[in-house]
């Protein structure tokens, strides 16, 4: 699957968090990042923007919330890029949105601070998505980056990471199995502490496994439960 994420902020050369997204991309094979720039003259290239989202098969929008919205430079893209005939080949591409808050994301409810959902904010990007039978995928929230510590980093980039790369709706076992695949393509490059990396993935498949094996003997319960009329 490949996916371009389309970056737009009004300062991305001042952004601690969109360097760090950037920078969790940097080794994903199939993620393109991009930043939306004006040309000379003030404007985008439509053919060129087009072309870098044709053979996508999802599509992200990624911004900092800017006064209850996304920036003006988004905007100004998708006035520019899109028209009425991108139905034809938008169509079941997925469109994700990953938008990155300088408060609580509490604040963002009815009582809240703000009084309003982040998603009700955000919900011209549900009407767009459904008049080009795109499929959206749930918002990926980066909650006040800068107050955020190391392990909330770490998290951080995995969940983001697996947002861009796992399929929408991804199950536990596709998750794990993403996992593995990383500590293998760390192993392919990596030349220092190659005898613990080998050693977490033996552990981390063993496991793995046994996850699986417990979870078709529940299954299996289950099925002769259901036979047998047990409650």
């Amino acid at each position: 699957m490949e996916t371009i994420v389309v970056v737009a902020h009004p300062r991305l050369e001042d952004s601690g968090t969109q360097r760090f997204l950037k920078e969790a991309v940097s080794d994903l094979n199939y993620v393109v990042w991009h930043e939306l720039r004006v040309n000379s003259a003030g404007h985008f290239d439509k053919i060129a923007e087009k072309n870098n989202l044709r053979d996508k098969d999802r599509i992200i929008f990624q911004f900092p919330l800017y006064w209850y919205s996304a920036p003006a430079l988004l905007k100004q893209w998708i006035d520019e890029i899109f028209d009425m005939t991108d139905a034809a080949w938008l169509q079941k591409k997925e469109l994700g949105i990953v938008v990155s808050l300088g408060q609580p994301l509490r604040e963002y409810r009815l009582g809240g601070r703000e009084g309003i959902a982040l998603s009700e904010l955000l919900s011209p990007f549900k009407a767009f998505a459904k008049y080009l039978g795109m499929t959206l995928m749930p918002l990926f929230i980066v909650e006040q980056f800068s107050y955020q510590n190391e392990k909330q980093h770490q998290k951080l980039m995995i969940n983001y990471q697996q947002f861009l790369e796992l399929p929408r709706a991804f199950d536990f076992d596709q998750k794990q199995r993403w996992f593995e695949n990383k500590l293998k393509q760390k192993l392919e490059t990596c030349s220092e502490n190659k005898g613990d990396l080998e050693k977490i993935l033996e552990e981390f498949t063993e496991r793995h496994d046994q996850l699986s094996d417990l979870k078709n003997e529940i299954n299996l319960i289950r099925r002769k439960d259901d036979y047998y009329g047990e409650p």
